[in-house]
């Protein structure tokens, strides 16, 4: 995070290496720097960056927070002087840099950084103001001031337009310190965010930081760094925790020691929503760990740290505060009615991945609970994620309770002298069954086998009973033949002999 100044001596004997990679675009300096008079700061220097122009270069200083400046003259000054160090560049070619000639090249707002008449910066400055992209519309306004032979009436107008977009980039700033500025707190842990991301960070990332950071300014090695200390544990504290980073995010400070004081007692919650989501009973049966994607509204941070991302385009107005107002009807009677704040903050839809633990045994019906994942609002706790789960029906096996049921089908030869059958289970082991040749199956018949059901959910490592249920499958005919043979050989079986007709008996 702190900015390193570059002499171009030292960018001269490394001119190949100048803005040769797409991640150098506005991160890495090219050595050259003027000197802009901040408002809080005095005199700091401002770099060009790669990508960069003189008016780019000083506009980009001019609103931001460490640097800013509402001086329109002392933000002209530095970026002449920046102009004047750029056509010097031109000439020589000592560093090897030139600005480019289309602004946010490949992008949606790809442009030409070069107009032909002040007016067209004028209106095109006008349009970023609009969308209150400040750098983009005080650069505008600089290379129209840029211009060789301005007048004193042109000048004058784009002076005061300028100034006005400085005073509004300052007060947007002041509004976001007192939300709560989260770019404080990854300064504080030296590291950067670029609001990339609508809500979420790196956790690891941040954890090893701060391990880092704690270690080199503990009081205990550094007793003259416990302020730093101080500020690296409170903004850990913040940044590790979703809920609190949310409400100092938009609600500063104050919002989140009310949360540390009254937990959700006071701050209004967001409702709770819930998603289905259908699994196998192969995995109900062996568990394990499924990552699910589901839909949230989530507050954009984007739209204020960088609201020229193209994405930001999509999101929209939050959801308002509701609140309730009296509305006299005459001198004696009033109703109560509900009317809505529109809210400042953009808000947009999210497809946040949710990491699912399917224990063993889960039945139909479980929910698996994702505290504060759920929908987001300003200055609200995030309401929780619920999932339900559903198991899905098996071709193979039922499920009762913890046990299971398979059927198992049988020839009637095999139902009289015997088999032996193998079932594969949900997790892929065999299950081996038999019936010894001399036992008779009989039909309705089933065979109970303990410990091979589902697993039990509060003691995974015992488990249900499988139940077989056999299907003795009879043949349509018997050819004549056939029948002689079979009708001897069961002949000669205890009780199998076919009855001699009595006489006066119905057959």
């Amino acid at each position: 995070m702190r900015e390193l100044l570059f002499s171009p001596l030292f960018f001269a004997a490394a001119v190949s290496a100048v803005c040769e990679q797409p991640s150098d675009f506005q991160r890495q300096a090219v050595g050259l720097a003027a000197a802009l008079k901040s408002d809080q700061r005095g005199q700091v220097q401002v770099q060009v960056l790669c990508g960069e122009d003189a008016a780019a270069a000083a506009a980009r200083a001019a609103t931001h927070k460490k640097t800013a400046s509402t001086n329109g003259e002392a933000v002209l000054s530095c970026a002449r002087k920046l102009q004047e160090l750029l056509e010097q560049e031109a000439e020589t070619g000592a560093i090897g840099y030139l600005p480019p000639q289309m602004l946010g090249q490949n992008t949606p707002q790809e442009r030409y950084r070069l107009l032909k008449t002040g007016g067209q910066y004028s209106r095109r400055a006008a349009e970023h103001g609009r969308k209150e992209e400040y750098p983009e519309a005080v650069a505008d306004l600089l290379r129209a001031l840029l211009r060789a032979n301005v007048d004193e009436t042109a000048r004058d107008k784009l002076m005061r337009t300028m100034v006005d977009f400085l005073k509004k980039a300052e007060k947007r700033r002041s509004k976001m310190a007192e939300d709560g500025d989260l770019s404080e707190l990854f300064e504080a842990l030296e590291m950067e965010d670029d609001g990339k991301e609508n809500t979420d960070i790196d956790r690891a990332s941040l954890k090893r930081t701060y391990r880092e950071l704690s270690i080199k300014y503990h009081p205990d090695k550094n007793p003259e760094s416990a302020e730093l200390f101080g500020r690296i544990r409170d903004a850990y504290e913040i940044l590790s925790d979703p809920v609190k980073m949310l409400l100092y995010d938009t609600g500063g400070m104050d919002l989140v020691k009310k949360y540390e004081k009254d937990g959700d007692g006071e701050i209004e919650r967001v409702d709770n929503f819930e998603v289905n989501h259908e699994i196998s009973l192969e995995e109900a049966y062996k568990g394990g760990e499924k990552e699910i994607t589901v839909n949230r509204r989530v507050v954009c941070r984007s739209c204020r740290l960088r609201p020229e991302l193209p994405r930001c385009r999509k999101c929209q107005a939050c959801p308002g505060e509701r609140r309730q107002r009296q509305v006299w009807m005459d001198q004696w009677h009033y109703r109560i009615e509900e009317y809505e704040v529109p809210s400042d903050e953009r808000c947009t839809w999210d497809r946040q991945k949710l990491k699912l633990q399917i224990e063993r045994g889960t039945m139909f019906g479980d929910r698996a609970h994702f505290p504060s994942m759920g929908s987001q609002l300003p200055k609200h706790i995030p309401g929780d994620a619920l999932v339900t789960i559903k198991v899905r029906k098996s071709p193979v096996f039922k499920r009762l309770g913890d046990d299971l049921m398979a059927d198992v089908h049988v020839s009637l030869s095999e139902a009289l002298l015997g088999f032996e059958r193998q079932l594969v289970h949900l997790d892929g082991h065999v299950v081996r069954f038999s019936m010894p040749r001399g036992d008779v199956l009989k039909p309705g018949s089933a065979l109970q086998i303990e410990g091979e059901g589902m697993p039990h959910k509060e003691d995974p490592s015992t488990a249900g009973k499988l139940v077989i249920r056999f299907h003795i499958d009879f043949p349509q005919s018997i050819p004549p033949a056939a029948g002689d043979a079979l009708e001897a050989a069961l002949s000669k079986l205890p009780g199998q002999a076919r009855p001699r007709t009595q006489r006066g008996a119905e057959l």
